[in-house]
């Protein structure tokens, strides 16, 4: 088992302590539970610079260099979130630098550009590479595809961890990452928000601001549950266990990161 932990956190917290929330909480809402040992990578917003940060727009660093040598020292890897959709040779080349001072083996990048994930294979073969969710692999030939670029793990969307006639048809259940708990892309019926994340992010959507399906679009979540405390839900993982999934995602588990109060149907009311 690998899990993947969130370092998406203020940067004044340690690592270690908002690694170690993550571990307490799962401990208590669920039945996982897992060490240092069994965490392959930290994901967030480390200190450089760069134009291909994706997933959350750029508001500041979540791992400092303090938090990234007590990872290096514990074994576990730092995954890069460049995964803007967008991608020109200029950001490209104005990331080199940064690139550089990151490649290592044990670290990874999430990328959600597929000639961006081309080139880091070229240029920077000791990062591991994972398509990111944002990529919406969700069927043989997507996945096909995904497989065909050369990403060494694929992260699928949560909504398909309930798709099981799926899961059990993928041959290298090894290269695949599920999500263990939920944030609000789970009933988000058109994930615009990573749309403009990346122009955001890439500098072309200077005075804008993340749209939202729900808040900006109106639209509808794609199902609700008001019986599930969506902030500590989590899923059951010894299923996906059993099919031979070993690679887990594990987002953070406080309400300003997962945004779980879009998920409940008594909150329609106060769209904007």
């Amino acid at each position: 088992m690998k899990i993947s932990c969130s370092a998406r956190k203020d940067w004044h917290y340690h690592i270690k302590d908002w690694i170690d929330f993550q571990r307490y909480h799962a401990k208590i809402h669920s039945t996982f539970e897992f060490t240092y040992d069994e965490i392959d990578y930290a994901f967030g917003q480390v200190e450089g610079n760069s134009k291909l940060w994706g997933g959350r727009v750029f508001d500041g660093v979540n791992l400092t260099k303090v938090d990234t040598y007590w990872l290096y020292d514990k074994g576990i890897g730092v995954k890069l979130t460049l995964s803007n959709k967008l991608f020109t040779e200029f950001d490209y080349k104005g990331s080199k630098d940064f690139l550089e001072f990151y490649h290592r083996e044990g670290n990874a990048i999430i990328v959600a550009n597929d000639e961006l994930a081309k080139r880091l294979k070229e240029d920077f073969p000791k990062y591991e590479l994972e398509a990111s969710c944002i990529l919406d692999t969700v069927d043989t030939a997507t996945l096909q595809k995904r497989i065909s670029v050369g990403y060494d793990i694929i992260v699928l969307p949560i909504h398909m961890n309930d798709d099981f006639e799926f899961l059990k048809s993928i041959e290298n259940k090894k290269q695949i990452r599920l999500f263990m708990n939920a944030e609000c892309s789970y009933t988000c019926p058109l994930k615009v928000c990573y749309g403009s994340t990346s122009r955001i992010n890439s500098g072309r959507l200077e005075q804008g601001k993340m749209k939202c399906s729900y808040y900006d679009l109106k639209m509808p979540r794609t199902f609700y549950n008001d019986d599930i405390n969506w902030s500590d839900f989590y899923f059951d993982k010894p299923k996906y266990d059993e099919l031979g999934f070993e690679r887990y995602k594990l987002v953070p588990s406080w309400e300003s990161q997962q945004r779980t109060h879009l998920m409940y149907e008594k909150n329609a009311h106060k769209r904007v």
